[in-house]
């Protein structure tokens, strides 16, 4: 009979960046896998760490997500309440105002579109991106307005987003490159308010 030696549980000796291993397992597999098949046990066996260093790092799996792929401190659950604190016939209009702000940050625009032009040419890379904006942010938004068929329709918001980034961040369609975010909100909200709430 082998006898296999434990593995020691925390910290790897003589490693100093946890979280740098954490956050590079991540993006390997997220950019393998998609979002969805992604555990945060599998990430821990990746880095080989201690599943629980993650959690200390991390707030949850897509804090992970947003700061080890899209390298941002994008907090899907407050995206969420922003979106549906209000008027709910103005939800379409918020989401949409919510993504676009999201793409102000920093660097955000720069890493969206970059994932964007990736995705055009290797399928598996627009997998964790549109994975992410459905299951933690959207899916969630229809479910709350009483949904049941909440992934189709986060999905068809996923469509308008990508679409609306395709356009006017990488063909630079030139009236939606000058149109300003109000302007661009009203109007695709109203198709975001057909895909997220209104019955069919």
């Amino acid at each position: 009979m082998t006898i296999q030696a434990h593995r020691p549980r925390g910290r790897r000796p003589g490693r100093t960046d946890t979280r740098g291993a954490i956050q590079s397992a991540a993006l390997t597999l997220f950019s393998e896998m998609g979002y969805e098949k992604v555990s945060l046990r599998a990430v821990a066996r990746a880095a080989e760490v201690d599943p629980a260093l993650i959690h200390h790092y991390f707030d949850n799996k897509a804090d992970l997500f947003a700061r080890s792929v899209l390298d941002l401190p994008l907090d899907a659950e407050a995206i969420v309440r922003q979106i549906l604190e209000g008027p709910t016939e103005g939800i379409g209009e918020r989401t949409v105002m919510v993504f676009l702000q999201a793409w102000e940050v920093p660097g955000a625009g720069e890493r969206f579109t970059a994932m964007m032009r990736a995705a055009i040419t290797d399928p598996g890379a627009r997998r964790p991106l549109s994975e992410f904006m459905s299951r933690e942010v959207l899916v969630k938004v229809a479910e709350a307005v009483g949904n049941g068929n909440a992934k189709l329709r986060a999905q068809l918001g996923v469509s308008l987003l990508l679409g609306l980034t395709l356009s006017r961040d990488i063909l630079e369609l030139p009236a939606l490159v000058k149109a300003r975010n109000p302007a661009l909100a009203r109007s695709l909200g109203r198709a975001m308010q057909a895909h997220l709430v209104d019955p069919w």
